[in-house]
């Protein structure tokens, strides 16, 4: 009798391990499904990239926020890739992800003339705006139009602002779409204090204009 009931609870405890052994190799279990593969999971700063930018989001963002804007060539990524908070305010630095270009936070109004002269965007003054990032090498951004591209003396490609105007920076960063900035290009002879400049309003190229002071800075990296 005493052999038959061992053998009954031996029975049952080899077909609970084996329950329990085919629960453990379970693929789905334990698997976090508010996360797709390879994507960030429900714990990491930031989000998925297939959250649509909106500016007054991104300026509150976390570093490592992601989110995409709908561009005529097709869905461009954007990171927040630094956040430095001071008594007085927040700076953040975001990233083009398709160009590969950061943005630095606003530098302040400044003219063209003094933005080049005195290097502002290598300047440590300006750090925080930076990100404190020091892995980069910030300038001045170029703003020359496209139907410039590969004369009077300037690249064969597009400008920054002509790359991140067509990657959606005003879908992104917030403030942008109600100022002008600087340029480091030249729109005349040397000398007559002419420059270009981005429209953040319409996101064109404007000619002749050398800030008088006015005009925002925000500073690129690569």
């Amino acid at each position: 009798m005493k052999t038959k009931i061992t053998s009954i609870l031996i029975g049952i405890l080899l077909a609970t391990a084996a329950f329990l052994l085919a629960q453990a190799l379970s693929p789905n279990r334990g698997a976090d499904l508010s996360a797709s593969p390879g994507g960030p999971r429900s714990g990491d700063a930031g989000t998925s990239a297939t959250e649509t930018c909106d500016p007054q989001t991104v300026a509150k963002a976390a570093k490592g926020y992601t989110c995409v804007v709908k561009t005529k060539s097709g869905s461009v990524a954007w990171r927040v890739e630094a956040v430095i908070s001071t008594e007085t305010r927040t700076f953040r630095v975001v990233k083009d992800l398709k160009s590969g270009l950061y943005v630095s936070d606003d530098l302040g109004k400044h003219s063209h003339e003094t933005a080049k002269k005195e290097n502002l965007c290598q300047s440590p003054d300006y750090s925080n705006q930076k990100g404190n990032l020091r892995s980069v090498t910030w300038r001045l951004p170029s703003g020359y139009p496209r139907s410039l591209n590969g004369k009077n003396g300037f690249p064969n490609h597009d400008s920054d602002f002509v790359t991140l105007e067509d990657d959606g920076i005003r879908q992104v960063v917030s403030g942008v779409a109600s100022k002008y900035f600087v340029s480091s290009s030249e729109a005349g002879k040397t000398g007559d204090f002419m420059s270009y400049g981005f429209d953040g309003e319409f996101g064109g190229i404007d000619a002749g204009c050398n800030g008088n002071g006015m005009a925002s800075l925000r500073c690129v990296a690569q």
